[in-house]
């Protein structure tokens, strides 16, 4: 069971956070967290809940992450709530009170601890589990007084970037899975059939060893082992690099350089771009507030740091359908689409055209890059038992078929 209190507070600065467990008058051990101003107050509010506390522990350090499925099933709730009628805070506590993530609801009862001492719906979620740019449109909704909706379209956004991330999973799932089954019986085989293939010709065969079958046998497993140190220290070399922009950089303008590849994560950047502008537009911001929370949500340096020239220009005075049209990133469809909605005054209605587009082709090439890519590793996975064929089997079936002569 969980249970959550509010201390009244016009301090959330002074507010900490406090897990619990605690037994019950029928002696039921039960579990929650409370926001006190210390471990004294927890203690306090905890026993007025009519439990013993057994334990309370100060939480220090909450993740700043949240999944996309976490995000997607808070906005699912928030919505329907919203159009039920309740506040944003009550829905909120009503999210908090029917799943069982207690770092999550730690952070969202600070959330609306904050909205009931008065704060601001962009002050509540800045710097909490949710990014700039959800901060930025809640606050726009806030001044517009069009949250309902504005809720509705980050639901209906979040629903389309978890689409595509489910096709790519659906992509990658077939090829890697026959291609990890082929590694292993190939490991299987050599580790444990092939030195018994190997002692059996020795013994019967007057110590002959095919090159093929000596290798698979004595030197593969070797070489395997080896492969995968070395993979597994690129691999941590990497996630080093990654951490520091300088490298991050440069492993991200090395991946946009390998085809396909490049080719889905320039769209899928420019997709989430333009979607968050468009969702911007429609809350009422005007074009540079829009352009700025679109801008925050890219993760590619050299497309952030493109984009960030292309609003420098704007702001000088240089004509939107310009600017982005001397982006390399930005093809002409696009060019295109945003010259029809300046020169039409109807720019939301473009990044709706845009992001729409952009969304079809991340599918078709998602699906594209999932059945080559099956392909490719249906072959290698052919390949592998051929191996183990033309390494043992068949130097098993030649001595048999000598043996029975």
């Amino acid at each position: 069971m969980k249970t959550f209190e509010n201390e009244p507070s016009s301090k959330k600065e002074n507010k900490k956070i406090f897990k619990y467990e605690a037994l019950s008058k029928k002696g039921n051990k039960e579990s929650g967290i409370v926001l006190a101003d210390s471990d004294h107050v927890a203690y306090k509010t905890i026993c007025k809940k009519e439990l013993i506390p057994i334990e309370i522990t100060k939480v220090n350090r909450i993740s700043s992450k949240i999944s996309l499925e976490e995000l997607l099933m808070f906005f699912m709730h928030i919505d329907f709530q919203l159009k039920c009628g309740l506040k944003i805070n009550e829905a909120i506590d009503t999210f908090i009170d029917s799943q069982n993530n207690k770092i999550l609801n730690a952070k969202l009862l600070e959330i609306s601890d904050a909205l009931k001492n008065g704060q601001s719906l962009n002050e509540a979620f800045k710097n909490s589990i949710f990014d700039n740019v959800v901060s930025g449109l809640l606050n726009s909704a806030e001044k517009t007084g069009n949250l309902s909706e504005i809720i509705a379209n980050i639901l209906a956004f979040l629903k389309l970037k978890n689409e595509w991330k489910e096709k790519a999973k659906a992509a990658l799932a077939y090829p890697v899975f026959i291609s990890l089954i082929a590694i292993i019986i190939m490991w299987v085989c050599i580790v444990f059939l092939g030195p018994q293939v190997i002692s059996l010709l020795k013994n019967n065969n007057g110590g002959e060893i095919p090159i093929l079958t000596n290798f698979a046998v004595n030197y593969l497993p070797k070489i395997g082992a080896s492969f995968s140190i070395i993979v597994t220290v690129i691999f941590f070399c990497l996630i080093c690099f990654s951490a520091l922009k300088k490298y991050r950089r440069k492993l991200q303008n090395y991946l946009l350089s390998i085809p396909k590849i490049g080719s889905i994560l320039k769209k899928i950047t420019l997709w989430n771009f333009f979607k968050i502008l468009q969702i911007a537009l429609n809350s009422k911001l005007d074009f540079i507030k829009s352009l700025e929370l679109g801008i925050e949500s890219i993760e590619i340096e050299d497309i952030k740091s493109d984009l960030e020239k292309i609003k420098s220009k704007i702001l000088s005075g240089h004509k939107i359908f310009e600017t982005f049209s001397s982006s390399k990133y930005i093809t002409q469809s696009i060019s295109t689409a945003l010259y029809v909605g300046e020169s039409g005054n109807n720019l939301p209605d473009s990044m709706r055209h845009i992001s729409d587009e952009l969304y079809k082709e991340i599918l078709r090439e998602l699906e594209i890059f999932g059945r080559s890519l099956s392909i490719g590793l249906t072959l290698f996975a052919g390949g592998i038992f051929i191996f183990i064929l033309s390494s043992l089997f068949l130097p098993l079936y030649n001595y048999i078929g000598v043996m029975h002569q």
